[in-house]
Order: C-alpha cells, then structure tokens, then sequence
C-alpha cells in the first residue's frame, strides 16, 4: 500500500511538473526564455540604430530645406512666372541686355517628383556678346536655381561673313514646388459633409 501511495505521488509530480515547465505546445520553458532573450537582443541591437537613423533624418530634412530655398518663391506658376521675368529684367539691365520679347511658356510637372513643377519664360535679347555672357553668368550664379533650357542664334550670310541676328532667342527655366492634390476620396468625403451641414 505504501509503495503504490508512493509511485502515484511521483505519477502526480511528474504530471505536474510536465505541464508547469512546458506550453501548451510543446516547447520548454529553457526553449522560451532562450527564444525571449533573443527578441529582447534583437530589439536592443535595433534600439542602438535609432541613433543613425535620427541622424539620416536630420540630414534629409537639411537637404531639403537647402533644395527648397533654391526653388521660386510660391506655389502659384503665375506669380513665379511673373517673378522669373522680374529676376531676369533685373539681370538685363544690370548687364546691359536688351530683353525685346518675353513669352511665358507652359509650366511642366517635373516627371521624377509628384510636387516640382518647371517655369520657363521665352525671351529675345539684343546685345553685345560680352554683356550676353554677363547675363548668362547672372542667370548661373543666382541664388535659384534657374537654367538657361535652350538658346537659339539665327545668322545670316551678308558680304561673306556670318553675321548674328537679333534678338537671340533663350529659354530660361526655374522650379516651384507644388503640393500634390488630395485624393479624390477625402475631397468628396469634405464635400458630403459640408453638404450634410
């Protein structure tokens, strides 16, 4: 009687030992604080990134605001264009050129960016090669990026010798920055709860 008390008390400890130190799908508690201690060095080797990676961010966002201060002021192509033949009357007078036609062209979305778009302005000068070159410098060395797109000299054969036609035709282009439109689902969301009200 007391052997069999005692093998049904090890039959008890035993089951019970089994099913306290295991889950319920058979893994070992060992097995899962190793597994636990493994996430938990994961997740600290992951903790000792956020450093680089806060850092990589900031530069982005420098090099960004440094892109940004290099595009046209606005995010209407009107007023840039407007402000584009203005920087470029400017440089004309500061450099003896003659601007006698300016057209604005149409403005373009930049294809590789969803907010950049390009505003460019025709426009015919009358100069002196030296002050033609001045202008352009100015255009090159401007604070905005802009960029002379095409230029465009006519000649013409008078007494054998090639002589320039006026005005020389240039395309000067800058940048602004657009916001993409908001999806068609949010605008039509506003517009049911705005005729809701």
């Amino acid at each position: 009687m007391l052997y069999a008390g005692i093998a049904l008390a090890v039959v008890i400890l035993i089951y019970y030992a089994a099913t306290t130190f295991s889950t319920g799908d058979g893994e070992s508690v060992a097995d899962k604080i190793t597994t636990q201690e493994g996430l938990l060095r994961r997740q600290r080797e992951l903790l000792g990134y956020e450093e680089f990676h806060k850092k990589r961010i900031a530069e982005a966002e420098n090099d960004l605001d440094r892109i940004q201060s290099r595009l046209l002021p606005g995010n209407n192509a009107t007023v840039a264009t407007t402000e584009l033949q203005k920087i470029l009357t400017d440089f004309a007078e500061q450099s003896g050129v003659v601007i006698q036609t300016r057209t604005p062209l149409q403005e373009k979305k930049v294809a590789e960016s969803d907010s950049l778009t390009k505003i460019s302005v025709r426009i015919g000068v009358d100069c002196m090669l030296d002050d033609l070159v001045e202008f352009m410098l100015a255009i090159k060395n401007y604070e905005k990026f802009l960029k002379i797109e095409e230029m465009l000299v006519n000649t013409v054969l008078q007494q054998r010798q090639m002589v320039i036609r006026r005005p020389l035709n240039m395309v000067v282009s800058g940048y602004i920055s657009v916001p993409p439109p908001e999806p068609a689902a949010k605008n039509s969301e506003d517009a049911a709860q705005a005729a809701s009200r």
